[in-house]
């Protein structure tokens, strides 16, 4: 019995332990990008064993790669009570560390760096989905262990060890600048991969191709340049580096929670209290000019049936391809907003009565006419053919607040609805639309 008790206390931690992988959140996403996750994951890992397995590193190696490790650090803690906007990318600047030591160490610190600062900030940041940390850090990994094994193996004619001076400092620098773009097109990629799988809604040019996107990877780049060249002169001089590191870190991080929470989640689209903030602007700027001005209201038509039948998730993706082609038809646009449940507001600057009739109509023609595929869930494969319908109002001497212009086009667009759907309807000129009747609406 004595014999028994050490294989009953094994058994019972296996057991234990199998339970406790079962309730890991990876196991609750959907299949397709769990095996994504899962095989990222495991290629990460197996570089790290093939690296430790064929690199030997010096004393100094350890060291400088600790204190590039420790900055790291530093940088988590200088930024750990800016939370994080969740659902899109985090641009929090780790690469510029990464680079720093793909360039001057061996191989095999590239590929373990990621783990570790990842296995620091789960322990220092709560509330972090962990499978998401994970395969966000083994693309890290594989992106710039890459780099590694790539500039290491550039000849020393060009690159090297260190810079030098002249020419060679030159082909040094661009050597690191063009390693860095191939480091952050490795990780980029991947993770838009991964992104596009879980939702093939999300458009890459959102993610990668917009103003402040392009911007803040400019920026990382080139920090991550002057890092690794400062390093390389001297790693002293890094302490010199970091407190610039992480005034851009804080900054990029506040800038990226500001403009998540100006957006509404499901659609990509300005939330109504931003669109209201901007439009009231717009609107007293088109006042004190004398300038045109529309408003459009998008509703869409039978949507509570839709969402009776199909439910919840196919109700998010028709929401989200409605949005998606407004700002498909009226790029030049900013002020679209989520207005309501299936509801849109659209303020078209510089626009009178006749060209807000013809971009409306140009609207409600194409998503009319644009099928829309479920893509997931139990009605994948299912299309669906929705109409909208679209009440303008334009500005004009009795509509002299925002709230008067949004009443009058909510008047025309509830004549749209009770006369028939799929269409386009305008408020005459002296109708309000809020406190009075609805006169005569035009219907287009």
């Amino acid at each position: 019995m004595t014999a028994l008790r050490p294989l009953s206390q094994v058994s019972g931690g296996l057991l234990r332990g199998g339970r406790s992988i079962r309730r890991w959140q990876i196991w609750t996403i959907p299949r397709a990008i769990r095996w994504y996750v899962l095989c990222v994951d495991t290629l990460a890992i197996s570089a790290v064993g093939w690296a430790l397995v064929h690199t030997r590193a010096g004393t100094f190696d350890v060291l400088l790669g600790a204190a590039l490790i420790a900055c790291g650090i530093i940088a988590i803690e200088s930024t750990r009570s800016v939370r994080e906007a969740h659902g899109e990318a985090i641009r929090d600047l780790q690469s510029v560390w990464f680079l720093a030591i793909a360039v001057t160490l061996p191989p095999v610190f590239a590929f373990l760096a990621p783990f570790l600062l990842m296995a620091y900030k789960l322990l220092r940041v709560p509330r972090l989905v962990i499978y998401r940390r994970v395969v966000s850090n083994a693309t890290l990994s594989l992106a710039y262990g890459s780099v590694s094994v790539v500039f290491h193996a550039i000849p020393a004619s060009v690159a090297g060890t260190f810079p030098g001076v002249g020419r060679h400092a030159l082909t040094w620098t661009a050597s690191v600048a063009a390693c860095g773009l191939l480091g952050w097109a490795i990780n980029c990629w991947l993770i838009v991969l991964a992104i596009k799988i879980s939702d093939r809604a999300v458009r890459v040019r959102d993610m990668v191709g917009s103003r402040e996107a392009i911007a803040s990877d400019l920026l990382e780049l080139s920090l991550a340049v002057s890092l690794t060249l400062v390093v390389r002169i001297n790693p002293i001089l890094m302490a010199l580096a970091l407190p610039s590191v992480v005034l851009c870190k804080r900054s990029i991080m506040r800038s990226q929670l500001v403009s998540h929470a100006r957006i509404d989640d499901k659609t990509g689209l300005l939330n109504a209290g931003t669109w209201q903030r901007e439009a009231e602007a717009e609107f007293f700027r088109a006042l004190r000019a004398r300038a045109p001005l529309a408003l459009a209201m998008v509703n869409i038509d039978h949507f509570s049936d839709v969402n009776d039948m199909a439910g919840q998730l196919v109700r998010d993706q028709l929401i989200r391809d409605i949005a998606g082609m407004l700002k498909d038809q009226l790029p030049d646009h900013d002020l679209i907003g989520r207005f309501g449940s299936e509801e849109f507001a659209i303020l078209l600057p510089q626009t009178n009565r006749d060209e807000a009739l013809r971009i409306s109509e140009r609207l409600r023609d194409h998503i009319a006419a644009e099928p829309i595929a479920i893509e997931s869930g139990s009605q994948e494969g299912y299309v669906f053919r929705l109409t909208v319908s679209i009440g303008i109002a334009v500005l004009n001497e009795s509509r002299r607040v925002l709230a008067q212009l949004i009443g009058a086009a909510d008047s025309a667009l509830v004549q749209a609805k009770t006369t028939g759907w799929n269409k386009v309807c305008i408020l005459p000129d002296d109708i309000d639309g809020v406190g009075q009747g609805l006169g005569e609406i035009e219907p287009i």
